[in-house]
């Protein structure tokens, strides 16, 4: 500083069109005097220290980026530094350059006003300080404006935020594509999991207010101050980040959103208090606000929030915007698709004799183009627009290999991911004496689940399952073939009768039935007309909130075989009785379906009360 106070009392007796700076330099031999240019650095120099002088740094927009000024001290003390120590005027036109751009980068670090939008990627969000994760533990609320832009999957579900972490630790809340959520809190012993709210409950294209409480062992989700979920547990801490936007752990489970007034408080606010902060801007001052970050400004990728205890930092695939995306949907393949499927409609006459398409396949054909129509006019997702139009134009395909002919059962080819199995609506429990038949043949016990299990029918409370293997040896082979009749039993949980090893075997038809006596309590297993298992002080399977009864699957468990004729009675059936010649107007006869005609895809059974549906499986 003296040097260049020096300068300018030395600038007021030199000319105008040229101020020099005279250094003397001496050695031991000689004294050189030089003469330096420094006109345009002390023009420089003066600006930016107004700059300094004159700029506020803040996160709103205008303001100058937090540590933008003492960045640009920092240039400026090493500018004086090069000052004294230069040797020739290339070292002062050299410290011109350095500082032009170091103004330049102060000017252009003005806050601008954006949000941060995540997008799908692996490892992509916004990781928020450990201080913010040891506040969701405790008695606390989080508040936050979204904006999901795609409600479309990267991976299992999108993380709206988490702490979750392996073994089943932490906790989190999760959409998926059809816009159900949930939250979930890992205890170490598993991963208690809120009911999913409804589809649709999440919605693209709108900006949302989501709240989520938790007292310790109770949380509650809110959205646009509705609550859609809750669930009770404990949540386990865990060693990994708190992250918006995608999990620390399963870091594909990314979300497509933008994120605003992201606000952290020490206590549990009740449905009135969520739904009075909604729209409702906050200084940082408030009592129990732990960490608010506005997320209104463009603060690059790492920032303090408004109050300074809290950090964020955004990861992967982000960026700042200042408006939502508008995302261009293309529809040119749903439109053609419809065209397509209308026009093979005005094509297909219904009947009853081989080569025939079944009678329902018009109905079938109008129940796909209605979804179609429905997903055109109504999702914004551009993977549902073109698996819808590809799904439509498989249909044409599987339509016409499903005519009329003999069938000798159904399908289910466990290998094949597409194959689900025959679904049955409605879904049926019995709650008194119940007689289920059916015909299997597997055509492996080889399954490739983890255990190596094949559900032959299920709905979610009753079912029977067959015991395979997944290596060839002989003693596993020897140890597959038997079961299980699981029973869901109110009180206590999965019951039921077993039946022993080598009881089924592969390439074989085998009749089944499942007789329960609510008078005795007893509920047995026949295997062709052999009693092979039983369970006694055993009573109704409690009434499954599924939808559906499924034949060949059930808890994605599959057999690899055939099924036909399947029937549920309401009455206690007798040996003599089973496998009767039916036509599907008996008395107690709930469910009847021969499976021994192709039918299409979509049919009904024979006492008219219930549809069968073709999930990816074929006709044999």
């Amino acid at each position: 500083m003296k040097i260049f106070n020096n300068l300018k009392k030395v600038a007021l007796v030199l000319p105008m069109i040229l101020v020099l700076f005279t250094i003397s330099c001496a050695d031991d031999d000689e004294v050189k005097a030089q003469n330096f240019d420094i006109a345009q650095l002390e023009s420089r120099l003066a600006e930016a220290e107004n700059l300094i002088a004159t700029g506020i740094e803040g996160t709103n927009a205008g303001d100058y980026q937090p540590g933008s000024k003492d960045a640009l001290q920092d240039v400026i003390n090493w500018i004086y530094k090069r000052i004294e120590s230069s040797q020739e005027q290339a070292d002062i036109d050299d410290a011109v350059i350095k500082l032009n751009a170091a103004i330049e980068k102060f000017s252009t670090s003005l806050v601008s006003e954006a949000f941060p939008w995540v997008q799908h990627g692996i490892g992509s969000g916004i990781e928020l300080s450990d201080n913010i994760k040891q506040a969701m533990y405790k008695p606390s609320t989080i508040e936050m404006e979204i904006y999901i832009v795609d409600l479309n999957q990267l991976g299992y579900a999108n993380n709206l935020f988490s702490t979750e972490d392996e073994p089943s630790r932490g906790l989190g809340s999760r959409y998926q594509g059809s816009g159900r959520i949930q939250v979930q809190a890992g205890t170490a012993e598993g991963w208690p999991e809120s009911p999913w709210a409804p589809d649709g409950t999440m919605k693209s294209g709108e900006w949302m207010n989501v709240a989520y409480t938790n007292t310790g062992n109770e949380q509650k989700l809110y959205v646009n101050g509705q609550l859609v979920t809750t669930l009770s547990s404990v949540p386990e801490m865990t060693d990994v980040a708190m992250y918006l936007g995608n999990s620390p752990s399963f870091n594909d489970r990314s979300c497509n959103t933008l994120f605003k007034e992201f606000k952290v408080w020490d206590s549990v606010f009740d449905q009135g208090t969520i739904q009075a902060n909604i729209g409702v801007t906050v200084d940082g001052t408030e009592s129990g606000l732990v960490a608010y970050f506005p997320f209104s400004s463009n603060l690059g990728d790492s920032f303090s929030d408004v109050i300074g205890n809290s950090t964020a930092t955004l990861k992967g695939n982000f960026e700042w915007v200042t408006e939502p995306p508008v995302i261009v949907l293309d529809y040119t393949n749903l439109n053609a698709a419809i065209q397509q499927m209308t026009d093979f409609k005005a094509t297909v006459v219904e009947g009853d004799m081989d080569g025939d398409y079944p009678i329902g396949t018009i109905d079938y054909i109008d129940a796909l183009l209605a979804n179609a129509n429905d997903v055109l006019a109504n999702d914004g997702r551009q993977i549902a627009l073109d698996d819808t139009a590809s799904a439509l134009i498989d249909s044409i395909a599987l339509i016409n290999a499903n005519l009329v002919g003999p069938a000798d059962g159904v399908y289910i080819d466990s290998e094949d991911p597409s194959a689900v199995g025959l679904r049955i609506t409605p879904n049926y429990t019995p709650q008194g004496d119940y007689t289920y038949e059916f015909e299997v043949k597997l055509k492996t016990l080889n399954f490739t689940t983890n255990p190596p299990i094949g559900d032959i029918m299920g709905n979610g409370n009753i079912g029977f399952r067959v015991n395979g293997y997944a290596e060839l040896t002989e003693e596993n082979v020897l140890n597959s073939g038997g079961g299980w009749n699981w029973t869901n039993v109110a009180g206590f949980g999965y019951i039921g009768p077993m039946y022993p090893a080598g009881t089924l075997k592969s390439g074989t038809w085998h009749h089944v039935a499942i007789v329960h006596d609510n008078t005795a309590k007893t509920t047995a297993i026949y295997v062709d007309n052999i009693i092979v298992g039983e369970s006694i002080d055993i009573d109704v399977p409690a009434v499954s909130t599924w939808g559906e009864i499924w034949l060949g699957n059930s808890f994605g468990f599959k057999m690899n075989g055939d099924i036909k004729d399947f029937r549920i009675w309401d009455e206690v059936r007798s040996v003599g009785q089973f496998d009767a010649d039916i036509d599907g107007t008996e008395a107690n006869l709930q469910i009847y379906f021969p499976l021994d005609r192709v039918k299409g895809i979509q049919f009904a059974d024979e006492t008219g009360n219930y549809a069968g549906e073709m999930r990816g499986i074929v006709w044999n």
